[in-house]
């Protein structure tokens, strides 16, 4: 069985799901889920999203578990 790892990554205006596997001594990774981060105004300051942040976050694990398959 393969094992697989996950990175999420949060940048300034995007974040993305990268997920990684092992294959005859070398790493593979794949992006696997991308979605857009922005920021918005809160009280008179920017700041991010956490509610959108933490969904697209949980969208990207469904898609990878989608492609993900174990026995």
């Amino acid at each position: 069985m393969e094992k697989y790892y996950l990175a999420v990554d949060i940048g300034a205006s995007s974040g993305r799901h990268i997920l990684g596997t092992v294959k005859d001594n070398k790493i593979i990774l794949e992006e696997i889920y991308r979605f857009d981060n922005g920021m918005k105004q809160e009280n008179g300051h920017l700041s991010w999203d956490v509610e959108s942040l933490f969904a697209e976050i949980k969208e990207g694990l469904k898609q990878c578990k989608n492609l993900v398959r174990y026995p």
